[in-house]
This record gives C-alpha cells, structure tokens and sequence, in this order.
C-alpha cells in the first residue's frame, strides 16, 4: 500500500509530495488543481509491465495521441503525444520526470530523454540499456523500479514530443517481474464492455460475484441477479433480473447511476491486492446513496486488501464519505486531501476522519 507519493516535472506538478495516504482516499480541490493527474502519476507508478497499455489508457481520455494510418491498412497506429507528461509540456534532457514512493521498498517511475549517443555517456545506466538506446536510435526511457528490481522501456519521440513507436522492453524477463494489472483507472468514460466482461470471468460463481449484488441492490434493493449477453456497450450488453418480474431488463433502462455502480464494484473486487482509482466517483449517483456507496467500497477495501484514490467536487459524495469513516472501527482507514495552489507549486492538505467529520457538522468548506 502506498504511504506516499512524490512528484517531479510531471503535468502541472513541478514539485509536490503527499504523505500519510490512507487505505480509502478522497481527493478534493478546486479545477486545474491536479487530482486526476495525481490518479494518472499513481498508475503510471505501479504498473510496469503494462506500459504501453497504461499510456493509452492516461492520454487516450484527453485526447493526447494521434493516429496514424497503417501503410499497410491494417488498423490505425496510436502515437502518443509524450510531452504533455512533462511540467509546462517542456521535454529536454534537463527536464526528467519522476513519480516515486518511498513506502517500505521504494517505487519509481522515470521518464527521459536522451537526445544523442554523446549525452549517454557517463551516465550510470547498465550498459545493455545504454546499447539498446543506440543500436536502435532510441531516445526517450522509462526506467521501472519495484522490489528492489529496474526494468526498462525505450521508444523514439520526435522533436515534437511525439513518439513515432510503442515503448519496447530492454529488459528480459519471462515471466515478467511484477503481476500483469497491479491498478484499475476509471476515468470519466468508463470502462469498456469488452473490460467488464474479461473482468466478469474472473467474478462469476465466487463470492465476489456477491459484492457486486450488494452494491446494485444499494440503488435497487429488488435487484437479484444480472448477467452478460452479446451487446456493444454496457447499457445493452447487461441484463438484470428483478424480484417480482418474470422477465429481465437491460442496464441501460436503469440509469446511469446503476452504471456506474456496477462498474464501481467490479472493478474495486476484481483488483484484489492493488489500487482503484476512479475520477469523479459520485458520478451518476443520488446524494441519498453516497454514503452507502463508500460504506460498500471501505468493506471490500479491507476485505481484499484494496486502496482506493478517487476524486470529487460534489459536497454529498464528501459528506457520505465523513459518515461512512465515522461508523468504521479503524479511525485512519480512510482521508480526505484537499489540492491547491500555493503560489507556482500544488499543495495537499489532509483531514484524517475526525477533522473531516467536524468540518462536515460545521459547515466547513473543504473542497
């Protein structure tokens, strides 16, 4: 579980640091303040085998990448808009960007350029990373560490800070170093249907086939089953079985909150042993129903070991969160932080259970 998290040159953190991150995070602040950035640094951080898959999934929703037609025709190329990554969009070998946690075995994600063979000189990387950068002309390295160990991951980014290639492994490793998913990002588009149903496979006939009743049954306590079918998005693709009714409806009769419930809760049992992040996590749902939501998500969080980071702007999603913590044995289970800028730098300001639960009886702003 991660305690900590620092940021240098990445997006609008030129230098930030967060200590005392808890089980069940909230991040709150006003906009332009970081937080789905900071969800974006946590699973480039903790995911190095997935890299090219985890860069689609932070620059896709923002549009960051280009796509380019195949020579060939087969389907487009993506080419990823890489300098968006860095402070202020500047990519130089000055500018290194480095995400890194200190908690127990330190963690770290490096993102650099190499502009030319003579700038690698001297530098204290192995010298099987430093051939590959110059056999293949690459310029631009992630350098990976996790338990104690570094893989690496190089592609060519243009003058523009594009790069004209997927990130290929330097490292061999078979099988690979680190478990394949270590977090989930839900981001406001959501997860795919073709995402839910591999996440599906790996649910059906197990308990955790129980937690995602529990969570639908929050907005529809008639609720009993529900399963996949062929369908091209969510709201077609699920049927649900209601007390009472010989026949089942699809998802997408049922609003948009019971989409996002179901997405909630199966990713949050699906990521056992990792990290969920979930950008505007009220999204979709009732102010009547928030706290219950969090009471669900604390409940698996510790069941299967999961720690949560998700953002809000919505009063009722912060209130529903005080009332779930207030009600929990464990006071430190979860916190809220509060982003914002302090002259050029983005500052974090923490409200462990009790002084959250203050503010909310006092009216206190803390967005």
């Amino acid at each position: 579980m991660l305690r900590d998290i620092s940021l240098k040159n990445y997006r609008m953190f030129k230098d930030f640091q967060i200590d005392g991150l808890a089980r069940v995070n909230l991040l709150v602040g006003p906009n332009n303040s970081g937080k789905t950035s900071l969800l974006e640094a946590i699973h480039l951080l903790v995911n190095p085998d997935n890299i090219n898959e985890v860069f689609d999934e932070v620059l896709g929703p923002r549009g960051q990448f280009l796509l380019v037609p195949d020579r060939w025709g087969d389907e487009p190329e993506i080419e990823h808009q890489i300098k968006t990554l860095f402070y202020q969009e500047i990519l130089t070998s000055e500018a290194t960007l480095c995400i890194e946690s200190k908690s127990d075995d330190l963690q770290s994600f490096v993102l650099q350029l190499y502009p030319t063979p003579e700038y690698m000189e001297g530098l204290n990387l192995p010298e099987f990373v430093t051939k590959a950068l110059r056999i293949n002309n690459y310029n631009l390295l992630v350098s990976h560490t996790q338990e104690k160990q570094t893989i690496y991951h190089a592609t060519k980014v243009t003058a523009k800070g594009i790069t004209s290639s997927d990130f290929r492994g330097l490292t061999r490793s078979d099988p690979p170093l680190f478990q394949s998913r270590q977090s989930v990002l839900m981001t406001l588009e959501r997860l795919k249907l073709v995402t839910l149903v591999e996440m599906w496979n790996e649910i059906a006939l197990t308990p955790k086939e129980e937690q995602i009743i529990k969570g639908l049954q929050i907005l529809e306590p008639d609720i009993e089953r529900f399963s996949f079918i062929g369908g091209t998005t969510t709201a077609s693709g699920v049927l649900i079985k209601l007390r009472g009714r010989e026949h089942p409806v699809t998802l997408g009769s049922m609003g948009e909150g019971m989409k996002q419930m179901l997405n909630l809760v199966m990713a949050a049992v699906t990521v056992e042993n990792g990290i969920l992040l979930v950008d505007e996590i009220e999204s979709g749902l009732y102010y009547d129903v928030q706290a219950d939501m969090w009471r669900l998500l604390i409940e698996i969080a510790q069941e299967l070991n999961i720690q949560i980071f998700a953002t809000t702007h919505s009063w009722d999603c912060v209130r529903g969160f005080a009332a779930a913590l207030s009600e929990t044995p464990e006071s430190d289970v979860g916190k809220l932080f509060r982003l914002s800028w302090r002259g050029e730098l983005i500052r974090a300001i923490d409200y462990p259970a009790e002084q959250l639960e203050k503010a909310v009886d006092y009216g206190i702003e803390v967005r």
